[in-house]
């Protein structure tokens, strides 16, 4: 294989998937893009509810387990997943497609530089879209990216969205709203009942092009430079090292948790960690794998009053008739994402925006005895009827790290969260679980919701819900910040996604957000990659 490439793409996920389609567009660009997984033909990534199934494959996740206990009394058991293959996480998440507020990126215009603001972004999600409610000045109808809303109903959820009106929220078609705040049934992308991940509607029909090799099961060791410009990339295969050159450039699309790692192990990163492992420092970036921030979830089953719910649909005969109506007809329980509605409210006083995600839907998890320690994602569902309101609070304010334990590639990174660190992300944990109280007590829906079963009715006062949280909440999936856009000198990209201090190296994935979205970042990551290809593209 010859090993010269213009354009070298490291990671084939969500933000990779998208500019490997854009860059070799041009039959004069040869492109290669390395993912360490796997290609994507298993046949539960088309299947919306194979995400079940998924999270728990190793040949499709990365698993990080997080060393950082969330009390001194409590070992932490905590793991961070990630997709692992063609498509990345795109391809074993709950494909919910939300864009989070606009402020957000008014925000990224001013931490991270010009041309990140909501105009821009809008008409970049404008370009990608394929929404089934067509276009209008927010959205857009013609993209590749097929979107789609609510194609599994039910009488509950629509009391769901009741509920929503008589808590104040306006009952949106589309829930991706630029003033974001309101409820509704989620976006997904998904299309006749499949999962439309980045790599199906981006990179499968961009791998029929000549001048774009794509090459799975290989990791990405270190980049490599020459007087601080891009020279190539040494990867490993099959315990075969490899190394490619690069003519042009290269582009780091690992994910918040990966493209640090990728740097520290090229000699870009904080001093006194690259020293501490004798790696020779190329440029000292203090920032690189700081500044995480993510988002923190804390489910809410309860037992379900007055009606089945939807429980019975994925357990004994009833999953059977579910899978059948899937195969047959591609609709029903099995063509949808986790949960049906969703909502963004404000929990805090004053917030300027919604502060809280809100995921409903009418069936429950089975609790295993470690719950009350830490709980088991995505577990069977429960035997007895049940319903879900999930929360995750969208704007933390604790910073974390992730950090390369060793000079061995090999190694998986260490990840400290720093959860619920600040003050205020203590006080809106629990004002968001006061939130979800209130929400559930609404004339539309308070019969249907019985017991909580966590935290439970004892856990009333600020320090006992504070307590629940502490042990019970889960990541929200939604890392951030790692490698941070900013016009500062300690920031580890410059607007134009180029890395500080060397020549041909950029970063394109969820690790240059320099705020956290207000939602979920499966569609900013995509979109960050389409912005990626427009400044690549007309820089050459």
């Amino acid at each position: 294989m010859e090993n010269v490439f213009d354009f070298i793409i490291v990671g084939a996920g969500s933000s990779g998937s998208v500019i490997a389609n854009r860059l070799s567009a041009n039959p004069k660009n040869k492109v290669l893009l390395i993912e360490a997984g796997s290609i994507d033909n298993h046949p539960y990534i088309t299947i919306p509810k194979g995400i079940s199934k998924l999270v728990k494959h190793p040949k499709f996740t990365w698993a990080f387990p997080i060393n950082q206990n969330r009390r001194p009394d409590i070992p932490s058991k905590e793991v961070w997943i990630r997709g692992k293959g063609l498509g990345g996480s795109s391809s074993i998440n709950g494909m919910i497609y939300s864009r989070g507020h606009a402020q957000d990126y008014e925000e990224w215009n001013t931490l991270g530089g010009p041309g990140w603001g909501w105009e821009e972004m809008r008409a970049v999600y404008r370009r990608i879209e394929e929404h089934e409610l067509g276009s209008n000045e927010n959205r857009g109808g013609e993209g590749p990216l097929p979107i789609s809303s609510g194609k599994f109903r039910y009488p509950l959820a629509e009391k769901m969205i009741r509920a929503g009106e008589e808590f104040g929220l306006e009952a949106r078609e589309d829930l991706n709203h630029p003033s974001l705040e309101g409820i509704g049934y989620y976006n997904h992308t998904i299309k006749n009942g499949r999962r439309m991940s980045a790599a199906r509607v981006f990179l499968h029909p961009a791998m029929k092009r000549p001048n774009l090799t794509v090459i799975t099961g290989i990791h990405a060791n270190k980049v490599v430079f020459k007087d601080k410009k891009v020279f190539g990339i040494d990867c490993v295969k099959n315990k075969k090292e490899m190394r490619f050159r690069c003519k042009k450039e290269i582009i780091l699309s690992a994910g918040a948790l990966l493209t640090p790692k990728i740097l520290q192990l090229s000699g870009i990163g904080q001093k006194d960690l690259l020293e501490s492992l004798k790696i020779e420092i190329l440029h000292e970036s203090p920032d690189v794998g700081k500044k995480l921030r993510e988002h923190l979830g804390f489910s809410m089953p309860h037992k379900l009053e007055k009606t089945r719910g939807i429980n019975h649909h994925f357990r004994g005969i009833g999953l059977v008739k579910s899978i059948f109506q899937y195969y047959f007809s591609r609709k029903g329980p099995m063509a949808t994402g986790p949960f049906e509605i969703g909502a963004f409210v404000r929990s805090m006083p004053g917030a300027n925006r919604p502060d809280t995600q809100l995921y409903l839907g009418a069936f429950s998890y089975a609790r295993s005895r470690s719950s009350d320690n830490f709980p088991v994602q995505l577990s069977h569902t429960d035997s007895v009827p049940g319903i879900t309101i999930y929360g995750q609070l969208l704007n933390l304010t604790s910073e974390g790290e992730v950090r390369i334990q060793s000079k061995d590639p090999k190694k998986a990174p260490a990840i400290s969260p720093n959860w619920l660190k600040t003050d205020y992300d203590k006080e809106a944990m629990v004002e968001m679980v006061r939130t979800m109280r209130r929400f559930v007590k609404q004339p539309a829906i308070a019969d249907y919701f019985g017991e909580e079963l966590v935290p439970g009715n004892h856990c009333q006062s600020n320090s006992e819900i504070l307590d629940a949280v502490t042990r019970l909440s889960t990541s929200g999936l939604h890392a951030t910040g790692t490698c941070r856009m900013g016009r500062d000198s300690k920031s580890v990209v410059d607007n134009r996604l180029r890395v500080r201090g060397v020549t041909g190296l950029r970063v394109a994935d969820c690790s240059i957000m320099p705020s956290l979205i207000s939602g979920n970042t499966n569609g900013p990551a995509m979109a960050v990659g389409w912005r990626a290809s427009d400044l690549i593209l007309n820089a050459v």
